[in-house]
């Protein structure tokens, strides 16, 4: 953490640094909640896809975590804070987040359709086509996070906000936005017509 944090504050004084950001995420978490409201038609007519809507929302924020941290460790470096090393950083995370989601995209396709052949009734067409949603949502997802893990604490630095304190909540709460509207969308326009 940056100087904004002293070890010897009081325990008021960091309540006080911690509580607007909190109060902030707390009315975007009630945005995320909205969003997935408006696609309660979609979970009602296929909620099986419920099952699976942590897993994408996880591997999200374990990718933007990464992102955070690579990115908060490169600011760190006094060499490394002009704005093309930091432009090159976010591209550098960005290609990173799509790759590792192309593989984890893959992988999910497998495991999800394997699971569901096991253990859902439905027909081969949608089963491949729920595998495929998860799949692409989870690669999606991944690259807006591997984006918003590294931008939002460049942004927050170069406005002089400390990206330790703020940028993990923040980070976290639009890549669970991003992958509830690209997960539930995916599966409206994939799945419902089956």
């Amino acid at each position: 953490m940056t100087s904004e944090h002293e070890p010897d504050e009081t325990l008021l004084v960091s309540i006080k640094k911690r509580v607007p950001w909190l109060i902030a995420l707390l009315f975007m978490g009630l945005i995320v909640s909205a969003v997935v409201g408006v696609f309660e038609n979609v979970v009602d007519a296929l909620p099986i896809i419920v099952s699976f809507q942590s897993l994408i929302l996880g591997m999200a924020g374990n990718v933007g975590t990464q992102s955070l941290a690579v990115t908060v460790r490169t600011l760190g470096d006094k060499n490394e804070t002009n704005f093309k090393k930091q432009m090159i950083t976010i591209l550098k995370e960005v290609r990173v987040a799509l790759l590792n989601g192309l593989v984890l995209g893959i992988i999910s396709f497998v495991i999800v359709s394997v699971y569901l052949f096991i253990f859902s009734r439905e027909n081969t067409i949608f089963i491949l086509n729920a595998g495929f949603c998860v799949g692409l949502a989870m690669c999606f997802a991944m690259t807006i996070s591997g984006f918003t893990g590294s931008a939002i604490p460049i942004c927050l630095y170069r406005f002089g906000v400390d990206p330790a304190v703020a940028s993990g909540p923040l980070i976290t709460t639009i890549n669970d936005l991003v992958a509830v509207i690209s997960y539930y969308g995916l599966a409206w326009v994939l799945l419902l017509s089956i």
